[in-house]
């Protein structure tokens, strides 16, 4: 009778030793095996692990921050100024907003059945290749940090789904969660602040004095997203004091803006220069590296791991020029009793040249006493009855205090859209190719910097032109 008992003892042994013989070479195996080997779904979660815990770094070292919408945007954009940095002793980490779940062209190459979420399967399959190309810039695996939101929904996380009691739900992915391993926040829900959230947690932990975005003008949702996310993020952060938001540099990279004139020329033509487009010269001033033929080179093998883009793959060859360019990011200081003028960039929508009206050419925002006006500068065209929609975000004390957005129609009837800080509707005055909305915030604390965005639209809401979101910071009279 006195042997069961220590047999079973001894089989409880065993088996205590043979499951922590498991979970050992578990961790050991998460620590060898690359994120894009056939064991990723089982290994993914090392990426929080690491993004997580990031070492203070000594003050010698310049910390360099990406933020990409999708895979292969950190490459198109900064291949060869990620390399150039890790040459220079610099740290450079990559976040990626969306693992690129809902791109039509490669859903062919995922092998999942019909009724399989192929967003998710697509989405691990370009981590992969987002793991690949890094390591070839020269990128170990836990300076890599996917967010894991959903692509092509940024911009409506950005406006729409804010509030995380009601999340945005992805076509692609089949869920308003984050359903990646790899996810910087596990189960990170389809809302604007967890995404806000997760920037600023990365932002002061980081605390990058270089930051890399898409252009605020990128014609690509997900890319204009990404930029509106940080700069809130970031001036969030700068309105509650984080002293290393005050001296941070910010470029920004452009991938997208329209179909054949960004890049001008398609195909791999590394002699050929890199130029801004013409309509956005204006508006920032631009700045650029120059690339060897080492770099060069790693730019083009990086892209070639993006197998899952081979459709469109002569678009991001064109990317591969001798150099990279870049505008020079900036915010709007507007005194007491001034005006500040926000310029559009012209021709970047062909609509308003064929509709011969609704091109936006200015804004102005002066600011007097308690109120705030918006004069909008428009080519008036022909006779055309065009809605011009303005939004408005506030922040002050490092949160948004009101999002608003109101729309003008005949240029003389304001209508809120949405939001109800503001207790009166903006006072309309207008002239000829100019209409001005003066906000009165009389009843209500004034916010210390503005977000500001206005779009103009036919009757039919077809968009015509869109003044890029622009910070405004409204400085204190002595």
């Amino acid at each position: 009778m006195s042997r069961k008992p220590k047999s079973l003892i001894r089989r409880a042994f065993k088996a205590v030793i043979a499951i922590s013989c498991v979970l050992v070479g578990s961790f050991f195996l998460m620590k060898i095996l690359p994120f894009n080997s056939i064991f990723a779904p089982l290994f993914h979660v090392y990426s929080k692990v690491y993004t997580k815990i990031i070492e203070p770094l000594t003050e010698d070292s310049e910390r360099i921050l990406i933020l990409a919408p999708h895979p292969d945007d950190e490459t198109l954009g900064c291949g060869g100024t990620i390399q150039k940095a890790l040459s220079q002793g610099k740290t450079v980490k990559v976040v990626f907003l969306t693992s690129g779940d809902s791109f039509g062209n490669d859903y062919e190459m995922t092998h999942t059945s019909k009724d399989s979420p192929k967003g998710v399967t697509l989405g691990y399959l370009r981590q992969k290749e987002a793991l690949e190309a890094t390591a070839i810039l020269g990128l170990a695996k836990e300076n890599i940090i996917f967010l894991g939101y959903p692509d092509r929904g940024l911009e409506r996380m950005w406006w729409i789904y804010r509030n995380c009691d009601h999340c945005y739900r992805s076509p692609s992915t089949q869920t308003d969660k984050s359903p990646y391993l790899s996810s910087y926040t596990l189960s990170a829900s389809y809302c604007g602040e967890q995404v806000i959230k997760d920037i600023q947690d990365i932002l002061e932990t980081f605390q990058p004095q270089t930051i890399y975005l898409p252009h605020a003008s990128d014609l690509h949702t997900d890319h204009r997203a990404t930029y509106n996310f940080v700069k809130e993020a970031i001036q969030r952060l700068r309105q509650k004091g984080s002293p290393w938001t005050e001296k941070v540099k910010i470029y920004l990279y452009l991938v997208h803006f329209g179909r054949m004139k960004w890049p001008p020329l398609w195909g791999y033509a590394p002699r050929l220069r890199l130029y801004p487009p013409s309509q956005l010269m204006p508006t920032r001033q631009w700045t650029g590296f120059e690339l060897n033929e080492e770099e060069i080179n790693k730019k083009r093998v990086a892209l070639d791991q993006y197998q899952s883009q081979k459709e469109i793959r002569e678009s991001l060859l064109a990317f591969v020029k001798i150099n990279e360019v870049f505008a020079i990011d900036k915010d709007y200081y507007l005194p007491q009793s001034e005006k500040i003028t926000i310029l559009d960039e012209r021709g970047e929508f062909t609509l308003p040249k064929l509709v011969g009206g609704g091109d936006i050419q200015q804004m102005d925002v002066i600011h007097r006493d308690n109120s705030v006006t918006l004069e909008l500068h428009y080519d008036s065209g022909i006779p055309l009855r065009v809605r011009y929609r303005f939004y408005l975000i506030g922040f002050s004390d490092g949160e948004v205090v009101f999002r608003e957005s109101y729309m003008l129609f005949d240029k003389k009837r304001p209508v809120r859209i949405q939001g109800d800080y503001l207790s009166s509707l903006p006072e309309v005055t207008n002239g000829k190719g100019r209409v001005a909305l003066t906000f009165d915030f009389d009843h209500r604390p004034f916010p210390e910097a503005l977000f500001l965005s206005v779009e103009s639209s036919a009757p039919t809401n077809l968009m015509l032109d869109r003044l890029p979101w622009s910070m405004v910071v409204m400085e204190k009279g002595e």
